[in-house]
């Protein structure tokens, strides 16, 4: 059976060099290659993938928030990051909620290939020594505990969204976004909404 493989990125150019650096590694390889978050679960609803390659920077998500939802929906993937931001804790984190691997935008098509490579062959991949860095993050056990319903309520709420447009949005009723939002409290230990928000934004990535 060929290997899957879904790129999320909104820019056509690092889309296309890195469906050309996978048929590098696999010329036989079933490339995908979508723009958004919601993009990415309707991709995924419909058939698995073997590996999803996630920009951090997404029209609809902006950090790890996309790459957990992504973890959620694809749980037997391999899923690894790929962004312009480079420095070590961006990438570090990128280890902690999930990522087997973090493949740097201004990589050489060279190095991408060889990461790719790692990525197909079970390895793991990320650039040097940057996860010597073992520190626990906190905020990772509570947000880790949301299942995928919660994790989208909660990425609804932070966008501004109220409890009658988040039932539409995602074709639930509005008790049941309710029931969520209390499920959300109690495992991020929270006693409001505003706080909820606080705490999914810290797992926001800064644009360049």
């Amino acid at each position: 059976m060929a290997y899957k493989v879904l790129i999320v990125d909104d820019h056509p150019m690092c889309g296309a060099a890195l469906a050309m650096a996978t048929r590098a590694v696999d010329p036989s390889a079933v490339v995908e290659q979508v723009g958004t978050l919601g993009e990415a679960e309707a991709k995924a609803k419909a058939q698995p993938f073997d590996l999803v390659l996630l920009d951090l920077m997404l029209p609809d998500v902006a950090g790890m928030g996309g790459l957990m939802l992504v973890r959620h929906v694809l749980p037997k993937a391999t899923v690894a990051v790929v962004s312009s931001r480079e420095d070590p804790a961006v990438i570090r984190r990128a280890a902690h909620y999930g990522a087997k691997g973090f493949i740097p935008k201004s990589a050489a098509m060279s190095d991408m290939i060889e990461s790719l490579r790692q990525l197909v062959g079970g390895e793991a991949a990320f650039p040097g020594a940057v996860l010597d860095d073992d520190t626990p993050d906190p905020v990772l056990d509570k947000l880790s505990s949301l299942s995928a319903a919660q994790l989208r309520v909660l990425r609804a709420i932070a966008g501004g969204r109220q409890n009658k447009q988040i039932a539409y949005d995602l074709g639930i009723a509005e008790p049941t976004v309710k029931s969520h939002l209390a499920a959300i409290f109690r495992k991020l230990e929270v006693s409001n909404r505003t706080q909820a928000v606080l705490l999914y934004r810290s797992l926001d990535v800064q644009p360049d």
